[in-house]
């Protein structure tokens, strides 16, 4: 048997650029030095994301309906997610009220997180899925999040949650 050295040689050199070149993309994907916890999309008590709601501003406010229908003391919302963002954006609201999301994804799994009020679920594709929550007793802005990785533009899949005031 005739062993070609030359060509073993370019096999072994290959197979170490190989290993070098995955260590170094592990490397820097690795956090560093940071006291801030990992970004775990599924838990809201660990996103990185979480504020408080702006301040709503009057004049805005009156040029805004809550979305969906008010049934039984329910605010009802068909809520959709795509890539990337989310149906209706934003979200409207009454400070207090619970709100039933209606939700489905119109193409890939995602997820929805309100960290405010401390909501996340699952989206299914094709069907709908209902969840609740109570609406912040503050109006203001408040931001939602995809909160299942959805292809590269998950980081910047972000809507909004309007509470408009308590209706009188």
């Amino acid at each position: 048997m005739n062993i070609d050295h030359k060509d073993m040689a370019y096999r072994i050199v290959g197979l170490v650029g190989l290993a070098l070149l995955l260590g170094l993309v592990l490397w820097a994907h690795q956090p560093r030095g940071s006291a801030t916890p990992a970004h775990d999309h599924a838990d809201p008590a660990h996103h990185r994301h979480a504020v408080s709601g702006k301040p709503l501003d009057a004049e805005r406010a009156d040029t805004l309906t809550p979305s969906g229908q008010a049934e039984n003391g329910v605010r009802v919302v068909d809520y959709d997610a795509f890539q990337y963002g989310f149906d209706p954006d934003p979200l409207v609201v009454r400070a207090g009220e619970r709100v039933r999301l209606q939700l489905k994804s119109r193409d890939v799994s995602h997820g929805v997180m309100i960290p405010e009020v401390d909501f996340s679920t699952d989206i299914p594709t094709g069907e709908r899925k209902a969840a609740e929550f109570v609406a912040p007793a503050e109006p203001g802005e408040y931001p939602v999040f995809c909160s299942v990785f959805c292809g590269s533009g998950h980081g910047d899949m972000t809507g909004r949650m309007v509470v408009l005031p308590a209706e009188l």
